[in-house]
């Protein structure tokens, strides 16, 4: 799996797996068994990078799988990166080394690779951002973010912290919404972008789109293929979901092909600045 390098120099995995996984219908136990099997197939195929939340739930349930993961042997903890976020509910609490030592403690980890603000809450995220950084600079995370973030929550951070901004943004980013301002203060800056949704969940209106069809004929890939392709060949680091191996294998199966400058240009072109999470449903005041 390439890599790509964040501003202080740590190595990052140019695609994630998010696992953001609905389980209302099933038992904690098939959970856990889905989400192992899931992980332990992707580390066998190369995939190192893992995503996940407070409120997804299932902090502690990665924990089992990691652990298991490393005490086999499968894989050393220094080569698999692990990014968490603080959601908002913590976020009122004003209290991030008590949210940092909780994620820890569930994913049975010294520390986190990335760790993020999931939503830049009004009137929470500012202070919080700040005890961020102290807790960066204490060694127990390697790099620090915001996620859903806009061009001012950003220039509202450099106000506070100048020499300390986000190294990862973690947004709602795919050829249907390409935020032209904010990958240009992000390349300014020299902060990373993170994609979810990052095939736009491969809605109707993606799958049947005539551009990506075409180019996905041309260079024998799918439509999906021909997006995360998008995403690293323009230095952009893509979150999948899915625990089904073919789609596994599927969206992190792209190293074997370039797609030409001017194809890119037509992928940059279908931006209709869609958006599948107004963030006024999660960030009240956003």
């Amino acid at each position: 799996m390439q890599k790509v390098v964040l501003r202080n120099g740590v190595e990052m995995p140019s695609i994630i797996m998010g696992t953001s996984v609905d389980d209302r219908k099933g038992s904690r136990k098939k959970l856990i068994g889905k989400m192992s099997e899931a992980v332990s197939f992707a580390v066998q195929n190369g995939l190192v990078g893992f995503d996940t939340s407070r409120d997804y739930s299932n902090e502690d349930v990665l924990g089992k799988v990691f652990s298991s993961l490393i005490r086999s042997g499968s894989i050393k903890r220094e080569d698999i990166f692990i990014t968490t976020k603080v959601g908002n509910g913590q976020q009122r609490e004003k209290n991030m080394l008590k949210q940092i030592d909780m994620s820890l403690k569930a994913l049975k980890l010294d520390y986190i690779d990335l760790w993020l603000l999931h939503w830049p809450l009004p009137d929470y995220y500012i202070d919080n951002w700040k005890q961020l950084c102290e807790i960066y600079k204490s060694g127990k995370v390697r790099a620090i973010g915001i996620a859903n973030a806009r061009e001012r929550h950003i220039k509202e951070i450099k106000k506070i912290t100048p020499d300390l901004l986000p190294h990862v943004v973690q947004i709602e980013y795919h050829p249907f919404r390409t935020v032209p301002a904010m990958r240009e203060l992000c390349t300014e800056k020299n902060i990373r972008i993170e994609a979810y949704s990052a095939n736009c969940v491969m809605l109707p209106f993606v799958k049947e789109n005539d551009v990506l069809n075409i180019l996905a004929e041309k260079y024998g890939k799918t439509v999906t293929q021909i997006m995360m392709r998008w995403h690293v060949q323009q230095g952009t680091i893509p979150i999948f979901s899915s625990l089904n191996q073919k789609h596994i294998l599927e969206n992190i199966n792209i190293f074997d092909f370039n797609i030409d400058d001017d194809d890119m240009k037509l992928i940059f072109a279908l931006n209709r600045d869609y958006k599948f999470h107004p963030e006024s449903l999660n960030c009240p005041g956003y």
